[in-house]
């Protein structure tokens, strides 16, 4: 029956792989020393009948003794405090899962033979009875020791599982998620060595910008001081008692049990809370959150819970609500050894108390946005996640100026920086740092600081990659695309170094229709530099080994036109050079055709997607309200909100009272209703109010301080002034009120103006919302 327990191929061979783990902290735990832990899996790589399943380790071993209680059903030699795997029962569902017929062998340092067991379900069943002979093998060395696990008559839908190979890679995949804190140097709480099938498996890392043994990054705001991107978490709580029999905590202070009634199996139980939190490289719809381990095994991975707010009702996320596809990049992990974990060691029990002190020092009682936090009455907030959260929430800097990126740490391409992510996870030496993700970080923040260089329009997003893209680092890795490059003639010269690399453009492209690869660097150059003097906007140079440079000169009068960036001519480059190579082929393909090939994977990212549009509007207003609240002086607040129209002030309530505002007059006292009033309700109050709004307190633009002596023309400028927020306001509201279904029929020039609005309403600096 235990076998009939439905539990993942990959869970079986963890609940394997914990004992072995727990043989190695049982040296440590006794102050002896591990030399080389190893542990070796083997699973059918075919659908052979007489296939196996092994687990062998060179831990400390067994007696005859103890290995007769392992694997009896029920028991555990393990206690539940400083344990992973607990033998008994983990062992048997493990094992009776896989196969019919399990042999452990067993052996310590100075004993002379191998000791074993095999458990047999059918024979069990014959002889009606649970015994089974003692076993014995030849040791050969008497200083071996260590324990195999042998899986043998294994069930036939087992068998063919493990015999196709995209399950041997999904499984040791996800052996290398959960043991990554113990796959790598200074494991914690140790390191071991572990091979699936004859290969070593790697620990996953986690992609952050900073890190132990890595340069750390920080970001200096005016609000938090200077934050870093990797935040330490180290807490040692006071010990608490703890009872032994009945696996629960104790009140601080009392003797005995109130479940058992007993004393002596009471003990005072250490707590800790260790680890970090840290930003991504990179956006991900999924691949964020935060991994919480125990004893070193994660049992949770890429967790979102602590990212949500409820306050004992239904709970509502926040984070990540900045980001118009809802992409995150908060990772961590969190070790919480003295908090009970489920039967199948996926799920910290959140009924325990330590869940809860967790929680507390992790990210804070009360919600992360400052604002709300302080409606509802709660202290600041000062836990590594909060600071996180304030400085990191943004995807896209609000305003763009120079510096914007780097003050966000984020890559513009995103999908670039996923596609350098596969690099660093591949273990490539030039991406274990995020010197090249900072390099593109820097490039955007260059354009910003010249006015802009690429010619997209504000707010665009950048190119995106295709699936087989390999990225800056220009070598590939021999499998990667299609395998026709493009011939590399004769090379000229070398250019003078006058050249700035592009990293942006720098990567692999590959033309699907046309079987076609070109291995590129980008170099941004003067209008003097001889590749392209001659009023040449740019030129793709071959070079020797089927590689290719491609040199741009941006100051080129034809990127004055929002229609046309660099990366349109090098596209519109690589196209005419596969069509001149497709001349001899017998294929008929168009210009137009290879173009728009290359296009849809190297810049669909310059579509204009309705739904992003829609919420970025949102947003936007959302910023607007929240920079003009914090400027409104408090006693003016209540004045100025009973100046709206009543069913102004009646939706405004009828928000706060939907987001669980709970004390709605201090929010009006304070300034900051506008928070919580719809976007038509916030252009109608800079009609009214347009002072509030202007002279650096939302928008840069002087409108009080503006004064031509003449009172008839100091008007006509602050008109002006006014006229042209007014009109950027409502192309916001117009965009913010569309659902993204009715804007597919919407003409791209109307897009591209409520667009351009959208970058032209951006908040001073130190405005972000809240």
């Amino acid at each position: 029956m235990l076998g009939e327990i439905n539990l993942a191929q990959w869970k079986c061979l963890a609940e394997l792989i914990d004992n072995s783990v727990d043989g190695f902290l049982s040296v440590l735990r006794a102050g002896g020393q591990l030399a080389a832990p190893e542990i070796h899996i083997q699973v059918p790589m075919s659908g052979n009948p007489n296939a196996m399943v092994s687990v062998i380790d060179n831990g400390p071993g067994m007696s005859a003794e103890v290995l007769e209680r392992a694997v009896s059903a029920g028991w555990s030699g393990n206690d539940p405090i400083s344990a992973l795997g607990l033998f008994g029962m983990g062992f048997n569902i493990a094992t009776a899962r896989l196969g019919t017929v399990t042999t452990v062998w067993t052996t310590r340092a100075g004993d002379k033979e191998w000791i074993g067991l095999k458990i047999d379900f059918d024979a069990l069943r014959a002889q009606r009875q649970f015994k089974t002979p003692r076993l014995t093998d030849v040791k050969h060395d008497e200083g071996q020791h260590g324990t195999k696990v042998i899986i043998e008559k294994l069930k036939p839908e087992q068998r063919d599982w493990f015999a196709r190979a995209a399950n041997r890679t999904k499984t040791q995949d996800q052996l290398g998620r959960v043991y990554a804190a113990m796959l790598r140097p200074g494991g914690v709480p140790l390191s071991f060595k572990l091979t699936f099938c004859g290969k070593s498996v790697e620990g996953r890392r986690h992609c952050v910008w900073s890190g132990p043994g890595g340069a750390t990054r920080t970001v200096t705001t005016a609000r938090h001081g200077v934050v870093d991107a990797f935040q330490s978490v180290d807490r040692q709580l006071p010990p608490r008692p703890f009872c032994m029999s009945c696996w629960q905590w104790i009140g601080t202070g009392e003797d005995a049990c109130p479940s058992c009634g007993k004393s002596d199996d009471v003990i005072q139980r250490q707590r800790s809370i260790r680890g970090w939190l840290g930003i991504q490289r990179y956006l991900s719809e999924t691949d964020y959150g935060i991994d919480f381990l125990r004893h070193g095994r994660k049992i949770e991975t890429a967790n979102k819970e602590l990212f949500m707010w409820g306050d004992g009702e239904a709970p509502e996320p926040e984070y990540p609500i900045d980001d118009p596809r809802n992409r995150g990049r908060i990772v961590g992990e969190i070790h919480l050894d003295h908090c009970r974990v489920s039967y199948t060691k996926d799920r910290f029990e959140r009924t325990d108390p330590a869940w809860e002190d967790m929680v507390r020092l992790v990210r804070g009682e009360g919600p992360l946005r400052p604002d709300k936090a302080s409606d509802l009455g709660y202290l600041p907030n000062e836990t590594p996640l909060f600071k996180l959260f304030q400085v990191f929430r943004r995807s896209t800097p609000k305003p763009k100026n120079a510096g914007a990126w780097a003050r966000l740490l984020v890559v513009p391409n995103n999908e670039l920086a996923e596609e350098m992510a596969k690099k660093f996870h591949a273990g490539t030496a030039e991406y274990q740092t995020d010197d090249k993700w900072f390099q593109l970080v820097e490039e955007e923040d260059r354009k910003l600081l010249l006015g802009g260089s690429s010619g997209s329009p504000p707010g665009t997003p950048p190119p995106t990659p295709g699936a087989d893209d390999v990225l800056p680092g220009f070598g590939g890795d021999g499998n990667s695309g299609p395998a026709n490059a493009v011939p590399a003639p004769p090379a000229p010269p070398s250019p003078p170094a006058q050249a700035t690399p592009i990293p942006s453009l720098s990567r692999q492209y590959v033309s699907h229709l046309t079987e076609l690869k070109w291995t590129l660097k980008a170099f941004q150059v003067a209008e003097e530099h001889p590749l392209v003097e001659g009023s040449l906007p740019w030129r793709l140079r071959a070079t020797p080994h089927s590689a290719h440079e491609f040199y741009v000169n941006v100051g080129h009068p034809i990127f004055a036109s929002a229609t046309m960036t660099p990366l349109d001519g090098l596209l519109a480059e690589l196209a005419w050079t596969a069509m001149d190579f497709m001349r001899s082929r017998q294929e008929i393909l168009t210009f137009g055709a290879i173009l728009a090939d290359l296009r849809a994977r190297y810049a669909s990212g310059y579509a204009l997607d309705p739904a992003t549009l829609s919420n970025e509007a949102r947003q936007s207003l959302a910023d607007i309200a929240s920079a003009v609240g914090r400027n409104i002086e408090p006693s003016d607040a209540p004045t100025l909100f009973k100046s709206l129209p009543l069913d102004d002030q009646k939706q405004i309530f009828q928000k706060m009272a939907a987001r669980g505002a709970a004390n709605p007059q201090s929010i009006v006292s304070t300034g900051r209703f506008l928070e919580y009033a719809p976007p038509t309700v916030v252009a109608g109050f800079y009609r009214d109010h347009p002072e509030l709004f202007l002279d650096g307190r939302c928008w840069e633009e002087p409108y009080s301080e503006l004064n031509y002596e003449v009172p008839e023309a100091t008007e006509t400028a602050r008109a002006r002034v006014f006229r042209h927020f007014e009109a950027l306001l409502s192309d916001a509201v117009w965009l913010a009120d569309q659902d993204p279904a009715d804007l597919g029929g919407v003409s791209r020039a109307k897009l591209l103006r409520a667009l351009y609005a959208l970058e032209l309403l951006s908040p001073v600096d130190g405005t972000e919302a809240s």
